[in-house]
């Protein structure tokens, strides 16, 4: 085939869809509305598990902040010795 027949056989084929889209019905409005349904619901499920998330993060840090600011303990000003130290004065003695 030479560069002009199929260059003519392109243009018919382009015609030929140009008229098929032209020619075609538009979709009914309960098709439209089920898949926009569709849609909502997945974009629904999607926003309540990131809600979900959000909150739990949320709640995961203000008790982590409070944990944080809360004053220390007067026990703690005073640590106790733990076996670690016990152990390295035994063996310095």
């Amino acid at each position: 085939m030479s560069w002009g027949q199929e260059s003519q056989k392109r243009e018919e084929e382009l015609r030929a869809a140009a008229e098929y889209g032209r020619r075609a019905e538009p979709l009914p409005d309960i098709h439209i509305h089920s898949v926009l349904t569709q849609a909502d619901a997945e974009y629904g499920e999607e926003l309540r598990d990131r809600r979900a998330r959000q909150e739990h993060l949320e709640r995961e840090i203000v008790a982590l902040s409070r944990r944080l600011s809360a004053p220390m303990k007067e026990d703690a000003a005073s640590p106790r010795r733990g076996w670690f130290r016990r152990n390295a004065k035994a063996e310095g003695e």
